[in-house]
Formats: C-alpha cells, structure tokens, sequence
C-alpha cells in the first residue's frame, strides 16, 4: 500500500516509489514525523519533484508546464497561446496567471526546502552510504536552483545589478516568516549558484530525464551566466559548457529523428529534463495549455481548405517556421480537451494527438540536447570566435538529425547575420517548450533593439521594467516588508 503523506498550502508534497503523483492523501503528519529512514527520504525526494505538478494543491496543472511556455513565447512574439496580455506586456499585479506562478513556484521551493532540512537531519547510518546522503541534498539543492532561477528570470531584475531579487527562503513557510524583503539581484545569483555547485559537485549523471542530473546543473548555470551577461559571464560560460559537453554520459544523445523524439518523450535520450506525468487516466488535464490553449488557437479543421499556422503564430516567425523543415514533424491535427470532434491544425510537438488519447506523454520540454549546442554558438559569437567556429555547433545539431534533414547554413558574410541566424535556430528548435525564445529575444538585437520588438511590431514602446513580471498583489498585500517590481501598478 502507498504511503501518502501530505501538508498543504505551507507544506510539502510526498509520494512512495517512482509515483510522483497520487490520489488525495488521507492523512497528514509533520516534517520530523514524516522522514525517519531511508524510505521517507526518497518519499520526500518523490514529493519534491510532484509539487512541479500539484503545488500547494492536489490535482495536477501547468503552472510549470505548458502554462509558462506559452506565456514566454507570446511575450517573445512567437506563439499566440499565451495570450495578448503577455504579447503585449501589459500585465499588472492582479493579472491573472501571475498570482497562480508566483505561489505555486514558492511551494516548489518549500518542497525542495522541506527535502533540504529533512534529509540533512536524518543520521547518516539511515542511508545506504553518506555519498548517497549527499547525492539526495544535491537533488533538491538543484530543484530549489531550478525554481529560484525561474523566479529570478520572471518576476526579477535579472540583467541588472540592482535591489529587485528574489524573494528567498530556505526554511518551510510559516505565518511567522511570511514578512520578508529581496534579495539583491547579485545575492540571488550567489544563492542559486551555491545550490548549483553543490549540485554539480555531488549529483550522479544523467540516466533519466525524470530526475535531475550533474549535467542539468550544469546546464543551468551556463544559462544562467548567459541571460545575465554581466562582465565576465559569457567567458565562464563557455568554459564550463565546454567542460560539460566533453564529458556527457554516453546515453545522453540526439536523436536523428525528431518525430521519434517527441513520440517518445521523457523516454527520450535526447531530453535532459521533462516534466514527468505519473501514468494515470488523465495526463491531459495537467497540461490544459499543450492539451486545450495552444490547440483551440490553431487553424480549425475545414474539409477542402489548407490549413494555416498563421492561426499558431505571430507573421514573422511563422514565415521563418512555413519554409523550414522542422514544419512537417512539429505541426499536426489533434482535438482539443473539450471538444471530442473539433480538429485543429496546430504545433503536435506538444499538443500531441489532444483529447485523442488522454492519457498520451503529455510533457514540457526544461531542456534538450539541442539546446546545448544553441548556447555554445552563442558563447563563442560572444565571446571572440570567428564565424566559422560559431556557427559549426548550429550546423552540428543540423547534421545529427535525418528526419527530417536539415541543409547546413553556410556561412555567413558579417557577424550581424550571424547572430539572426542563431536566434533563429533557438525559435525554430525550442518554440513554446521552454520559455528560451523570449530570452533570447531579449539578449540578441535586430536594428540595435532586442528582437521581440522586431517579432512584435504592432506593440508600443516597451519600458525594460516590463521585462520582468509584476510582484503579484496577492504578495504585497499580505507581505509588507517586499518591494513590488518599478513600473506597475503595486
């Protein structure tokens, strides 16, 4: 029988064995009750992971799923499922979505706490070995790194040395610790980085993508120093992805087929982290935004009519999307939740078949192998390369795919077309799986303006204060001491 242990709203989510998800619970117990072996420190590990799913609550959602990509990608100008709110950055603290991040991010980090401050306390002869000890502090220090960073690169100032941080906690929450200020955006850095060395430094590799790894830290950090691009930033990045990719495990790999990829899943080797669905009846419904938003989008089933991905997307990435290969194995018919007939043309990739099968490897995409080499041609554009060696990594994950076949770039004549050419790649290869077409729309210029003005054209001038998310007034209202993001209405 399942043991079920469950604290909710300022608690944290357990499950047994490799279920990450199950039925409500049916009784509650307290942190120190709740981990007293071997056993309840991997139920507690087990509930870390669930909460990306459950939150604070007990039915699953997407609020670390398909949610957030589509919001970014719409802020980005890429897809329309995330709305005009978020293409047109005009959300305000009582936005809705925002509140629902916000708190179901923090209970993220209350599970990863709770793992944190249960495991550490827990005696040594209770693990198989202390190596292995380590290696469980090492998970959740790298899940709570996973989350914080999100917080930083949505609701902070996470380009600028200033005051608007993250709000941090390495303690469970309480009524008692609910009043607290932010850290600097420089404090929140070191913070994440300390959990993200540890992680590096204590985490086995990769043999899954249900779990976290070595490599995923490693991977983070990289991104991390990517999107800040402070002095010294690009240069550290490169060295330490270098450093990575010459010692990825064997089984970590590209898939040559990229319809086969997706089909598969967090199954596949190409997919360092996914977001894991236990196997159950409903999938479907905690991923509404792939299984429901970004379908009803889509360009609805007309017998005798070609379909249009103009319904999908925004004008100018949809040109880039209609002419490049990719086009035939992301996009595809499936049936939206709540319509058992309705077909619409629309980015499969991640709606799959839809309402067709509810129970399908409904997933979001954290990070895949492509992305790897993404980041590497950007850091050496960045960092003094020359064309050639730039652009080698794009034309390398070009190469490792047959289905479909992607021709090589040549190269190009000035650096300017270098770097559309890498921001293309990043929309093209990782469009609504991640969030990293907004950023890299606001690291890569077009014209001497980021490129999600050029994406969005019909949007007015945007202040740099709308880069980053509202503090959410469900926040501010009950938390004094916490300064609201410059530039909203809080």
């Amino acid at each position: 029988m399942k043991r079920i242990i469950y604290i909710l709203i300022f608690g944290f989510i357990l499950s047994s064995c490799d279920d990450f998800l199950t039925e409500e619970p049916v009784h509650k117990q307290t942190l120190e009750n709740a981990v007293v072996d071997y056993d309840g420190a991997q139920n507690i590990i087990n509930g870390m992971y669930a909460s990306l799913t459950l939150g604070s609550g007990t039915s699953g959602s997407d609020f670390f799923g398909g949610s957030l990509a589509c919001a970014l990608s719409s802020q980005a100008g890429v897809s329309r499922a995330g709305g005009t709110t978020f293409y047109s950055m005009s959300y305000t603290s009582t936005t809705n979505g925002i509140a629902t991040y916000w708190q179901q991010w923090y209970a993220c980090v209350n599970a990863a706490n709770a793992a944190i401050i249960s495991i550490s306390a827990l005696a040594d002869n209770k693990f198989p070995d202390t190596k292995e000890k380590s290696r469980m502090i090492a998970e959740a220090r790298c899940f709570r790194a996973w989350v914080n960073a999100h917080l930083l690169w949505c609701f902070g100032h996470f380009q600028t040395d200033d005051e608007y941080g993250i709000l941090y906690r390495e303690e469970l929450s309480n009524m008692v610790n609910v009043h607290r200020d932010r850290l600097s955006v420089k404090d929140s850095y070191q913070k994440i980085f300390d959990d993200l060395d540890t992680a590096i430094k204590d985490l086995g590799d990769y043999t899954t993508s249900k779990r976290l790894s070595r490599q995923l830290a490693q991977a983070l950090k990289v991104k991390l120093l990517l999107n800040r691009g402070w002095e010294g930033d690009y240069e550290n990045a490169l060295l330490l992805l270098d450093e990575t990719m010459a010692s990825l495990p064997a089984d970590f790999k590209m898939d040559p087929d990229m319809k086969n990829m997706y089909d598969e899943a967090w199954d596949s080797k190409e997919v360092l982290w996914a977001r894991y669905l236990e196997d159950g009846s409903g999938r479907a419904y905690s991923e509404f935004a792939y299984t429901q938003t970004i379908i009803q989008t889509g360009d609805l089933l007309v017998v005798g009519q070609e379909p249009s991905s103009l319904k999908s997307f925004y004008p100018e990435f949809n040109s880039w999307l209609e002419t490049d290969p990719r086009y035939d194995v992301t996009m595809g018919w499936a049936r939206r939740l709540n319509a058992t007939g309705q077909q619409y043309f629309c980015p499969t990739k991640v709606a799959r078949g839809g309402r067709a099968d509810m129970n399908d490897k409904f997933t979001t995409y954290y990070f895949r192998y492509p992305e790897l080499l993404l980041m590497q041609a950007e850091l050496r554009a960045r960092t003094g390369s020359t064309i050639a060696e730039a652009l080698a990594p794009i034309n390398t994950l070009r190469n490792n795919r047959t289905n479909p076949v992607l021709p090589q770039i040549p190269e190009p004549a000035t650096r300017d077309e270098l770097m559309d050419i890498i921001f293309k790649e990043y929309c093209l290869e990782l469009f609504v799986e991640n969030g990293s077409e907004w950023f890299a729309s606001l690291r890569f210029e077009k014209d001497g303006n980021p490129w999600f003005k050029t994406l969005k054209p019909d949007v007015s001038e945007v202040s740099t204060n709308k880069y980053c998310w509202p503090i959410p007034a469900v926040e501010t209202n009950v938390n004094s001491q916490i300064k609201p993001n410059p530039g909203f209405d809080n």
